[in-house]
């Protein structure tokens, strides 16, 4: 019996009375996206400029040529033998780029404010990424069964939505982070389910080996792990056991990937051996001692400077962009404008404001580590005020704000991540090129000089189709 299975069966009715009653009476959205009822074999892109991101450059009136869900030809406009049946895209003055990856793409998480107690729509998250032209996600902590069952979904073609790389439930020290965020977020309904299949509390190493086992026996991508203290004073991860879930994960041949805060942290995981870090160093600024000790571990970050910002910013009116009022209700974008009295905590209070006095210290971060030739990922870590799809768009503008240019941040959103999802130097997917997995994005304008021009879609492909978008109605 499978991991999965073994432990959903008791809660699985609880679990979708407790859906039911949360979505009862509510009128199901229109969809974002569909996909077209018989979508020819073959698609040809006509006349667009074609953007390498492993050199940043681009040739100009390409055609290029998809049969079934893969990349077959790319010459010169007129020069390919099209199929007969064939479905044209017109790509005159637009830019074909491989599909966006979020590198922190929470899909079950909501992105309204807490005060408005919305419930998860992790559905309408997978239309909202693929409406921004998002079509790979690597999503590092959800719930079990969920997260697994959402990733096969989605690869059967059940689901409408991104390629998902799953980790599943997030590995933390007894009452670390998550647990205050759920304990301060969640409905009291609906906590002690949230803590029970989206976290694992690790007391000792038999707690680690237990939760290698169970993520073995799911099949995870990768296994997530917290160290940080959130908000302040919150138990952490020590260092004997973040090495042992390194160690035991990697005799599964699991990858790990670490949430950190602060140097300190980093330096716990870096030498506990992980994978990859989840967010930057955002709780103090980096010097150049730091950040090459960072460098030294030769592993990829995920800066996520978005959410840090939008929490830093909590409470100030914010203009959506116009990916944001495509894709979200007008009632949930206007509702961060105010915060309700007693909404927030005093010790997240305390941490939001520790946040926005950090705020320039994040762009420096970002291009000290940039500049130690540490490879960066653009993710967004879609929650509360982060809007999955809309949210790795302003991650990609934070990153040019950070130093990067249009063309670095593009390449932290496909390549560079395809890269490390795949562990090798020539993955499948990243990439207009021939024999590439046809994920792409047709945009106006040039984004190796504009990376705002992400967000100007014209056309999204996901596995060779090309996918029909509605946007939200009256935003």
């Amino acid at each position: 019996m499978k991991g999965t299975d073994r432990r959903s069966r008791v809660p699985a009715w609880i679990a979708a009375a407790v859906v039911a009653l949360a979505l009862a009476g509510c009128a199901k959205p229109p969809p974002l996206v569909t996909r077209p009822a018989s979508p020819p074999a073959s698609v040809v892109f006509e006349h667009p400029s074609v953007f390498d991101v492993t050199t940043g450059t681009q040739t100009a009136d390409q055609d290029v040529l998809v049969t079934g869900t893969t990349i077959t030809a790319i010459g010169a406009s007129g020069s390919l033998a099209v199929p007969a049946g064939s479905q044209h895209v017109d790509g005159r003055g637009a830019t074909l780029v491989p599909g966006l990856v979020d590198s922190h793409g929470h899909v079950a998480n909501s992105p309204a404010p807490p005060w408005l107690r919305e419930f998860p729509d992790a559905d309408r998250n997978l239309q909202s990424f693929l409406y921004c032209g998002v079509t790979t996600v690597l999503d590092p902590a959800d719930l079990e069964p969920d997260a697994f069952q959402r990733r096969e979904g989605v690869a059967s073609g059940k689901l409408l939505g991104p390629t998902i790389f799953a980790a599943g439930p997030m590995l933390t020290a007894v009452g670390g982070h998550p647990i205050p965020v759920v304990d301060a977020i969640a409905p009291w309904w609906l906590r002690w389910y949230v803590k029970r299949h989206a976290v694992r509390p690790l007391a000792s190493t038999d707690d680690v080996r237990k939760a290698i086992d169970e993520l073995a026996a799911d099949r995870a991508d990768f296994v997530k792990l917290a160290i940080d203290a959130i908000p302040d004073g919150a138990p952490e991860l020590a260092a004997p056991l973040a090495a042992a879930v390194v160690r035991m994960a990697h005799e599964k041949g699991l990858r790990v990937v670490a949430h950190v805060g602060s140097l300190a942290d980093a330096l716990e995981a870096g030498n506990a051996g992980v994978d990859a870090f989840m967010h930057m160093v955002y709780r103090e600024p980096l010097d150049e001692e730091s950040a090459a000790k960072i460098a030294a571990f030769g592993k990829p970050v995920v800066p996520t400077m978005g959410v840090f910002e939008s929490y830093a910013l909590t409470g100030t009116p914010r203009v959506p962009t116009p990916l944001e009022r495509e894709t979200a209700d007008a009632r949930i974008l206007a509702s961060f404008d105010k915060i309700p009295p007693g909404a927030i905590s005093p010790e997240f209070e305390k941490y939001f404001g520790e946040l926005k006095q950090n705020r320039q210290a994040w762009r420096k971060n970002v291009l000290l580590m940039h500049q130690k030739g540490i490879t960066l990922l653009a993710g967004s870590d879609a929650q509360s005020g982060v809007f999955p799809g809309p949210g790795l768009h302003r991650e990609l503008a934070l990153l040019v704000e950070g130093g990067l240019t249009a063309a670095e941040a593009l390449r932290a959103a496909t390549w560079d991540p395809a890269r490390f999802i795949e562990k090798t130097e020539d993955p499948s997917f990243g990439r207009v090129a021939v024999g590439k997995k046809a994920d792409l994005l047709l945009v106006d304008g040039d984004p190796g000089r504009d990376v705002a021009a992400l967000s100007k879609i014209r056309a999204v492909m996901k596995s060779g189709v090309v996918i029909e978008r509605h946007a939200v109605a009256g935003n």
